[in-house]
């Protein structure tokens, strides 16, 4: 585990994150956030440095003060790689599994990893599903692949996942 600390390394993490959008978009934002002054305090852990395959963005410990506020417990995922993701999930100072908690991510396949876990350690989990909706200029901006027509297709009435 590593803690990425300082403006230079954030801003590393920020750019490494933006090549993988839409799939890194969560934290991607948070990262972005981050280096605008960090307004929430949080912190960037990855399991290896420069070259990463999994990242966590979490409150401080000393913000996380009610272990029922899975508002203010908010932990922000990516990974590349789900097998090394579930590894580094499961390091205890990574995730206060002990507290109520709330985990964000753009990619649903993370929904095993966290079910295993949480099977591992005898949690419940509930799997809650958002829909992200970007203007047009910020798809150009920071996903132009999304425009793709294949990506569009509207055969059932609903967006293609991706």
């Amino acid at each position: 585990m590593f803690l990425l600390q300082g403006a230079q390394m954030l801003q590393m993490l920020e750019n490494s994150l933006r090549k993988s959008l839409p799939t890194s978009l969560k934290v991607y934002g948070t990262v972005f956030h981050m280096n605008q002054g960090n307004p929430f305090k949080l912190k960037a852990l990855v399991d290896k440095w420069p070259d990463f395959n999994t990242v966590v963005i979490r409150p401080q410990e000393q913000e996380m003060t009610d272990d029922l506020d899975h508002y203010t417990n908010t932990y922000h995922i990516y990974s590349k790689d789900l097998k090394n993701c579930e590894e580094f999930l499961g390091l205890p100072e990574v995730i206060n599994w002990k507290q109520h908690l709330q985990i964000q991510s753009s990619q649903s396949s993370l929904n095993e990893v966290i079910q295993k876990l949480a099977a591992a350690k005898s949690f419940n989990v509930q799997q809650t599903e958002n829909i992200l909706y970007m203007t047009l200029e910020t798809i150009k901006e920071l996903a132009p692949s999304l425009l793709d027509e294949k990506n569009l297709s509207l055969t059932d009435g609903k967006p293609k996942a991706m």
